[in-house]
């Protein structure tokens, strides 16, 4: 199940889904607003395209999922680097530890 949250994250937080959400957002969103413009009515979509375009809620909800989901992929990768070297660096104190307690003994 943690393969699948990861592969779902990486699939909707992705570069390609984030321009098409954006897209969406702009056509859906910003060009209705322009067309309420004198003279500009042409470019207000048709109700059949911002129906099956979704709606601009759920544009807005897929966009900053989508977001999120690549900031928390990131997140987790940094944690998981400094855990690592963390560990490392741990590993190297407590050899150097033994080393200089078995100076001390000689």
């Amino acid at each position: 199940m943690d393969k699948l949250n990861k592969v779902f994250s990486e699939l909707i937080s992705g570069k390609i889904s984030i321009v098409i959400y954006v897209v969406l957002f702009v056509y859906l969103v910003l060009v209705p607003l322009i067309a309420l413009l004198p003279n500009m009515e042409w470019l207000m979509p048709s109700t059949a395209i911002m129906l099956v375009g979704d709606n601009y809620t759920s544009v807005l909800a897929a966009l900053g999922a989508s977001i999120a989901a690549g900031s928390g992929i990131a997140i987790h990768k940094h944690i998981k680097t400094l855990h690592k070297k963390h560990k490392d660096l741990e590993d190297s104190i407590n050899e150097l530890h033994k080393k200089i307690d078995s100076l001390k003994k000689d």
